[in-house]
């Protein structure tokens, strides 16, 4: 056996090629998760940026991360198709110590989003739901510790499921829930569109005088002396700025369209497959987000779309304020309608983009360890598949056990802020480290075998290859994300950054470490790096 062959922990992944562009579409755009995206954007978006324009915001990001993410993740997955995500191409680019770091630190994202987003079906998703139907008196029971835990652990369980039964059943699973999620989302717009403004306040009004409430004008000044008590003011126009800042807390709607990197080995067609997917999972949400930017300000009105956003974002609370659901998009367009098909339909939505984030760790996690255990910088039970089902069951056990663990802490003290912090933490680690890989991929002598036999080594713009392009242009589109959620965003603490830190030592120790172990039994895993593992 060659030293090459012998490198490799196994000869061939286990890993089936079965996904199509739909599928790939279906990755993509449930890592996405448009609603919750959707309401991200627009109630924690404009709590922090009151100032912001939605429809310029969401223009904006399509132009700088709606083109250059699917690039840069497309042209680098087509060229490599191989399971394991960034991973991969760093590994091969920039080197397995800067990849293997990186990667430790994406690893620890997936499970930070456990413990972030499952919560997520709990409150908004379960919460809406009981508003809706008149059950919320059963809110404060759900959002209880033991209740936000329990329902969070049961969220953890289904996604876990949902992975442990192979691709093909999580292939069918996924066209079921985008399916749902979509639907639910499009109603909701709807709703929204085929109004007036004195449609929508007469809605209001109406069930204002039912729940005793206060109406849209009285809302409307008591918002405006809350956003004031909280150093806000309630803005008669947009301004640049903020609309700039509300571009980067709509990054969710673009940025983890690169999930197909994970599925890139399981994949029919890869050059054409992740490329397409991860393109329109990013022009999708970006069109429904104009949309609802439209309709709000147009039949809700600019400064109505502003405060409710800012009162939801804000936790509520408003005096005087009594209808048993938030101020969020979905509940303003629950003011229009009783219909109790369309308003399950509206958190149902929301439910199930939520419960696909959790899913998402269990497709990406295992697939990382997966790539590292090929590599052999990694235990060989880290590459162990399920012959029946193709599926890494072992490392998304360990997954699970990490995540519930780790859901007690965040229940105890839950931060909508996490999911800030845990973006940047990737914007750095995992999107600019892989940004910076596009733009060398071209250059570098160390991958000038896979570039010449990449299908796109003959994409250029003014003689320049696309994927530097890409990169460069994926790079700035990085940086103003990086300032936004860095230095303009309240409430980030030490301790996260600090811990990410540490996680790239453990990952650069890691490395050195089955370095060492392998070369006892004569294998140098450096020359894995020089080629491709197998398919």
């Amino acid at each position: 056996m060659s030293g090459a062959e012998k490198v490799f922990a196994r000869r061939a992944s286990g890993l089936v090629r079965g996904l199509s562009l739909v599928d790939a579409l279906g990755v993509a755009i449930m890592n996405i998760g448009v609603s919750p995206s959707m309401f991200f954007m627009i109630s924690v978006g404009l709590l922090i940026y009151p100032g912001g324009n939605l429809i310029i915001a969401a223009i904006l990001g399509f132009l700088l991360g709606g083109i250059s993410f699917p690039l840069v993740w497309g042209i680098l997955g087509g060229s490599m198709p191989r399971s394991g995500g960034e991973y991969v191409y760093n590994s091969r680019i920039l080197g397995p110590v800067i990849a293997v770091a990186e990667s430790f630190g994406n690893a620890w994202a997936w499970i930070l989003w456990i413990t972030t987003l499952a919560p997520y079906v709990v409150n908004p998703g379960l919460t809406m739901l009981f508003g809706y139907f008149g059950l919320e008196h059963l809110n404060e029971a759900i959002t209880s510790f033991w209740g936000l835990f329990l329902l969070s652990s049961l969220v953890n369980v289904i996604a876990f499921l949902l992975l442990a039964f192979g691709m093909k059943f999580y292939a069918k699973a996924q066209r079921v829930a985008m399916a749902i999620g979509l639907l639910g989302t499009v109603v909701c717009l709807l709703v929204l569109t085929f109004t007036t403004h004195d449609g929508f306040v007469a809605s209001w009004n109406a069930l204002a005088a039912k729940y005793g409430s206060l109406d849209y004008n009285g809302f409307l000044q008591a918002a405006k002396v809350y956003m004031e008590e909280g150093g806000a003011a309630l803005p008669s126009t947009w301004n640049w700025p903020d609309t700039i800042g509300l571009m980067i807390a709509g990054s969710w709607l673009i940025i983890y369209s690169y999930a197909v990197a994970f599925i890139a080995g399981e994949v029919k067609r890869p050059d054409k497959t992740l490329l397409g997917g991860s393109f329109f999972a990013c022009l999708i949400p970006t069109v429904l987000m104009i949309w609802c930017g439209i309709v709000l300000y147009q039949n809700v009105g600019y400064e109505f779309t502003v405060a409710a956003s800012y009162v939801d974002g804000a936790g509520g609370g408003l005096e005087g304020y009594t209808f048993p659901w938030s101020t969020h998009f979905m509940g303003l367009a629950a003011v229009l309608t009783q219909n109790p098909i369309i308003l399950g339909l509206f958190a149902i939505s929301f439910i199930a983009f939520s419960v696909w984030f959790v899913a998402m760790s269990y497709l990406a996690f295992p697939r990382i360890l997966f790539a590292w255990g090929m590599d052999r910088v990694g235990p060989k039970w880290f590459t162990d598949i399920n012959h029946k089902t193709a599926t890494p069951i072992k490392t998304m056990a360990l997954l699970f056990v990490i995540g519930e663990i780790l859901l007690v802490p965040f229940c105890l003290f839950e931060d909508f802020r996490l999911g800030f912090v845990v973006t940047t933490l990737e914007v750095v680690s995992v999107f600019g480290v892989t940004a910076i890989s596009a733009v060398l991929f071209a250059h570098r002598k160390q991958v000038k075998n896979i570039w010449e036999a990449s299908p796109y080594k003959n994409w250029k713009l003014f003689g320049i290859p696309v994927i530097t392009l890409a990169g460069i242009l994926n790079l700035i589109y990085l940086a103003i994300l990086f300032y936004g959620f860095f230095f303009t965003i309240e409430g980030f603490k030490v301790w996260p950054y600090a811990t990410f830190a540490a996680i790239w030592i453990l990952g650069i120790l890691w490395y050195f470490y089955w370095k060492k172990r392998n070369s006892t039994s004569g294998i140098d895993v450096s020359m894995a790096f020089e080629e491709l593992p197998p398919d």
